[in-house]
C-alpha cells in the first residue's frame, strides 16, 4: 500500500493557505514539490528514467525556482510508456479512482488517483467555491454528462455531509434535450447552477425563456470548455446571475478559478502553472503555452506537463489574495453539431461511444461537420485496427445520427493541428461559436 507523502497533511492544511500570505503560500509548495519530486523519482518508473536521462536528482529540485531543470512532457509521451511505469511502484490500478477522459482533448487518456487524493482535490475544490460565494448548504444543479459511480469510491464522505445538509449536489443530464432539462431546473430551484458552457448555452434559446422564467441562481458557475464573451453575457442574462468561470482538467481537477471581485483567474495552490513562451517563463501580460505541475498526484504524477492550452500570465490579484493570477485561458472547444431533424448534437454523445467500450487503440480522434448530413471521424490509430472494429463503431454511433446523417470513418496518420498549436477534437463546418475566438489567438 501506498504511504502517502503527508496528503492527509495537506487536506486539512488548505483551507489554512487561503489566508496565508504569497512567502508562506510558497514555502508551503516548494515544500510539497520537493516530496513530490523525490517520491517520483524513488517509486515511479517512468520519472525515473527521465530524471536519469537527463543526469538530474531530486537534490536538483529545491523548489519552484528549480522547476526548469526537469524537461516538459505531453500526454503523448506519457502515452507512450506502459500503465505500470507511470503509477506508484506496487499499486493495483484496481483500487485505484479512475477519471477516463471523454476525450475532450483529442487524446483519450486513464488518470488514476487514490481515495485520499481524491479528497484533497474536493476539499480545494470546496474552498475554491467558498471565494466565489459558493455556501456549504446550496443546492448546487450541475448540468453534465452523467457518468455511473466509482467502484473504488464508496462516496461515505459525500453521503455523511449530505445528510448533514451539506454537498447538496444534483446531477442533470446535459445530453438531453433543452425543454427537459429546463423542467429538471425549475423543479430543483438550484442556489448554484454549474456546468460546460456549450450546454448551458442551449437554455439561452429564446423559446426557453418562459419555462426557465422562475429558475434564479445566485451564481453560475463554468468550466471544462472554453467560454467565449458572447455565451458568457446570455448566459448570465438567462438566469439573471453572475457567471464565474473555472480551469481545470481530468490530470488537474482544478487549476485556477475567477475572482468574484476582479473576473482574474486566481491559481489554485494545489498546482503549479507555469506560462511558457517559446520555452521561457512568460513576462507579465505575455501569452504562451501552459504547463501544469500536480502538487497532490503521488499514485500517478503530472510534474511539468503540457495540458495544450495557451494562456496569458497575470500579475497578482487585485483583491489582495495570495494567489497569483492568469487569463486569456484558450483551451477546449468543442462545436454542437446541428443536424436535419432540429436536434443540437453535443459530440460528447460520439465519443463516448469510442473512449468509454474497449477502444483502447484510439491515439488521436477528431471529428468534424462537413454538412447538416455528414459527419465524418478522423482516427489516429496506436494499433491498426481490424474491420470489424471500425464496422463497431458506425453500428454504435449510426442509431444516434439517424438515417438522414451520412458518417464515415477515416483512418489518418496523424491529425493536423490548429494555427494555436492545439488539436480540436471536434469542429463544425456549419456553425461554430468558436470560429471568431481562434482567429484572433
Amino acid at each position: 500500500m501506498m504511504r502517502h507523502p503527508d496528503l492527509l497533511g495537506a487536506a486539512m492544511a488548505v483551507g489554512r493557505l487561503g489566508r496565508r500570505s504569497a512567502i508562506q503560500l510558497q514555502m508551503h509548495q516548494d515544500a510539497q514539490l520537493r516530496r513530490l519530486v523525490a517520491h517520483a523519482y524513488q517509486q515511479v518508473p517512468y520519472y525515473r528514467r527521465l530524471f536519469d536521462q537527463h543526469r538530474l536528482h531530486p537534490r536538483h529540485i529545491r523548489g519552484t525556482a528549480d522547476l526548469g531543470l526537469i524537461p516538459v512532457i505531453s500526454k503523448s509521451e506519457l502515452l507512450d510508456a506502459p500503465e505500470r511505469d507511470r503509477l506508484t511502484q506496487g499499486l493495483d490500478p484496481a483500487g485505484l479512482l479512475t477519471a477516463r477522459t471523454s476525450g475532450c482533448s483529442g487524446e483519450p487518456f486513464t488518470i488514476r488517483r487514490s481515495w485520499l487524493e481524491d479528497k484533497v482535490q474536493y476539499v480545494l475544490r470546496l474552498r475554491a467555491y467558498r471565494s466565489m460565494g459558493i455556501h456549504p448548504r446550496d443546492l448546487v444543479a450541475a448540468v453534465g454528462a452523467v457518468k455511473p459511480p466509482d467502484s473504488a469510491d464508496s462516496k461515505m464522505v459525500g453521503r455523511a455531509l449530505n445528510r448533514l445538509g451539506y454537498n447538496r449536489k444534483q446531477m442533470v443530464d446535459g445530453f438531453e434535450r433543452p425543454e427537459v432539462i429546463a423542467e429538471r431546473l425549475t423543479a430543483l430551484q438550484p442556489d448554484v447552477l454549474v456546468g460546460l458552457p456549450g450546454m448551458l448555452d442551449r437554455l439561452t434559446e429564446p423559446s426557453l425563456a418562459h419555462a426557465l422564467r422562475g429558475v434564479r441562481p445566485r451564481r453560475v458557475v463554468v468550466g471544462g470548455e472554453v467560454l467565449t464573451p458572447a455565451m458568457r453575457s446570455r448566459i448570465s442574462a438567462r438566469f439573471r446571475a453572475s457567471v464565474l468561470e473555472t480551469y481545470g482538467s481530468h490530470e488537474f481537477p482544478l487549476i485556477a478559478f475567477e475572482c468574484r471581485h476582479s473576473g482574474h483567474l486566481h491559481v489554485s495552490d494545489g498546482v503549479i502553472l507555469e506560462v511558457l513562451h517559446e520555452g521561457r517563463p512568460a513576462r507579465l501580460g505575455e501569452r504562451g503555452e501552459v504547463v501544469v505541475t500536480n502538487l497532490h498526484a503521488f499514485a500517478m504524477p503530472f510534474i511539468r506537463y503540457r495540458l495544450g492550452d495557451l494562456a496569458t500570465r497575470g500579475a497578482w490579484c487585485m483583491c489582495g489574495a495570495s494567489f497569483s493570477t492568469v487569463g486569456g485561458v484558450h483551451g477546449r472547444m468543442v462545436d454542437y453539431f446541428p443536424l436535419p431533424d432540429g436536434r443540437m448534437l453535443h459530440p460528447y454523445e460520439i465519443v463516448r461511444r469510442l473512449v468509454w467500450g474497449p477502444n483502447e487503440w484510439i491515439r488521436q480522434y477528431q471529428l468534424v461537420q462537413e454538412r447538416r448530413d455528414r459527419i465524418v471521424l478522423h482516427l489516429a490509430a496506436a494499433v491498426p485496427p481490424g474491420d470489424d472494429t471500425i464496422a463497431a463503431i458506425s453500428r454504435s454511433v449510426r442509431p444516434l445520427l439517424g438515417t438522414e446523417v451520412e458518417f464515415d470513418v477515416r483512418l489518418v496518420g496523424d491529425i493536423p493541428l490548429e494555427a494555436s498549436g492545439k488539436l480540436r477534437p471536434s469542429r463544425s463546418l456549419v456553425h461554430s461559436e468558436y470560429d471568431a475566438v481562434t482567429a484572433d489567438v
